[in-house]
């Protein structure tokens, strides 16, 4: 029998939780596929994306830990997360980041004419990014975009106004798309998609963190070669060396210690 898209997520997670939430273990070409049914079938799949800063604030945060453990999928986003899961001895196959599906899956969505809102970054980079899919996958239709500096224009950055939240969800909704991709800060993105989803209609809701910033210049942002090396992170600190350098030094630092403190546990619960 056919497993349903969402009967497939919850096979691909982890028994274990790792920084307080259990992973999935698609590789690329599944996750590809889970996110084209579940757009054909109109499944209403909620997708978010565990980096090693993400693990962090989920292993510190009780709360946000449970809103992302209650998303479909939650895809180890960087390689720190699939070593950091695989020492503890969760045997996570591949990382898939936004960036490693980006031309399958919106390939794909073009070829259906399929519905595309974006919702995040500061203001004209939604715009922008939108512009890049727009000339890259002919048919894919970008049916709304709307700045993710709500809570900046606000005068409390960190914190959606609850009458901006309700008020971009029902938008999205009346724009009636297929997918839905939320690029905003961590724990906003999280907190907001898994509130608004179900309100929306969508086949797919994503959150995708800073990839607008990226989409905005063009598709395959990181060069081939360093993707190759895994060095995407420093790719990153490159080139926003002022917002990232602490991220992947001292965040770095605090990965490790959060790796091997689940490592230690693991070992300790297997051997009881």
């Amino acid at each position: 029998m056919t497993c349903t898209p969402l009967e497939m997520s919850r096979l691909k997670r982890t028994n274990a939780r790792w920084a307080g939430v259990r992973l999935s273990n698609f590789t690329r070409s599944e996750f590809c596929t889970v996110i084209s049914s579940a757009i054909e079938q109109r499944s209403g799949l909620l997708v978010t994306f565990l980096n090693p800063f993400y693990a962090r604030a989920t292993d510190n945060d009780d709360q946000l830990a449970t809103v992302i453990d209650g998303f479909d999928i939650v895809q180890p986003d960087g390689w720190g997360v699939v070593y950091g899961a695989r020492f503890a001895g969760i045997r996570i196959r591949e990382r898939v980041a936004i960036e490693d599906v980006e031309r399958p899956i919106f390939t794909k969505l073009a070829d259906r004419n399929c519905r595309v809102f974006l919702f995040g970054s500061e203001p004209g980079v939604a715009e922008a990014a939108g512009h890049t899919l727009c000339s890259e996958f002919p048919g894919l239709q970008i049916v709304g975009t709307q700045h993710g500096w709500l809570d900046v224009e606000r005068g409390h950055p960190g914190r959606l106004h609850e009458a901006d939240a309700t008020r971009v969800a029902r938008h999205i909704g009346e724009c009636r798309p297929h997918l839905v991709l939320v690029g905003l800060p961590t724990p906003m993105q999280q907190q907001w998609a898994s509130r608004f989803a179900p309100d929306m209609g969508a086949s797919v809701v994503m959150t995708v963190g800073a990839y607008f910033d990226k989409l905005a210049e063009g598709l395959d942002w990181y060069p081939r070669w360093m993707e190759a090396l895994r060095l995407g992170w420093l790719y990153r600190v490159y080139r926003e060396p002022r917002r990232l350098m602490a991220r992947y030094s001292l965040g770095s630092a605090l990965f490790v210690g959060l790796t091997f403190r689940h490592a230690v546990r693991a070992r300790r619960t297997g051997a009881e």
